[in-house]
């Protein structure tokens, strides 16, 4: 397996509680991994490490052969591992454009000799404007361009955040916390057919934790399952879904 992010032994500990407990996984290239699992299994708080949100208390991260352990979140985002949200964290006070295009980091212009100078920001600048255009429509959600928030279904906010993620220059790993929650049966397949359609198209790389499984399994590619801070399988996520440890994992078994 060809992978762009990979975690060997991850520990991680509130207390007396140990939430991941040596979780070894590694994303593929290209494709759409799904992490599943029950209630309390472990997911998020593996997202959240991964992401640098949390500090591992054991074990290695590894993004496109780059160890980035150590790293704080933001240097993870530069390095192309960038996160969406199960619930929207998008600022409340900017239009739906601004809510995208603050998203590319790296503008000269802020800094505090070359941004004097507008030739030193200018194309950048434009460049963002047609990026976060081009994100916004690809979404359709462009008509919802001066819009706050506020404003927003919340299918559209989820929209807005898949384009967001997609404004850095180099995003290799696309880490979503249940991309579909709270929409609609028809917009999650919609969301599902966009995160495989840009898959496709940039050849980025998902790992989504998704509740919605009849769903999701028609769109991944590789799946792994959880229960009590473990992985308890990998594979087809077919077979991952009729795995007997699994099936018992969410019966309380």
């Amino acid at each position: 397996m060809d992978a762009v992010l990979e975690a060997y032994g991850l520990v991680k500990t509130f207390g007396a509680l140990r939430a991941l407990d040596g979780v070894d996984i590694r994303v593929p290239r290209g494709k759409i991994t799904l992490l599943i699992g029950p209630n309390g299994s472990g997911k998020s708080t593996l997202i959240n490490v991964l992401s640098g949100v949390y500090k591992p208390d054991a074990g290695k991260i590894i993004l496109d052969g780059e160890e980035i352990t150590h790293l704080p979140p933001h240097e993870r985002f530069r390095r192309g591992l960038v996160r969406s949200f199960q619930i929207p964290r998008l600022f409340s006070g900017l239009a739906v454009i601004e809510n995208t295009v603050y998203a590319r980091y790296g503008n000269p212009g802020e800094g505090v000799i070359s941004g004097l100078f507008r030739r030193k920001w200018l194309s950048f600048e434009e460049e963002t404007a047609r990026r976060a255009a081009r994100y916004l429509g690809i979404t359709k959600i462009a008509k919802l361009w001066s819009r706050k928030p506020s404003e927003l279904s919340g299918g559209q906010m989820k929209l807005l955040e898949i384009a967001r993620v997609l404004m850095p220059d180099n995003p290799k790993v696309i880490l979503m916390d249940e991309p579909t929650a709270g929409v609609n049966p028809t917009l999650a397949h919609e969301i599902f057919q966009f995160i495989r359609s840009l898959r496709d198209r940039y050849n980025l790389s998902f790992l989504i934790i998704e509740h919605r499984l009849d769903i999701a399994v028609e769109y991944v590619d590789y799946a792994y399952a959880m229960a009590l801070g473990r992985i308890i399988a990998e594979g087809k996520p077919r077979e991952v879904l009729e795995n007997p440890v699994v099936i018992d994992s969410y019966l309380g078994g």
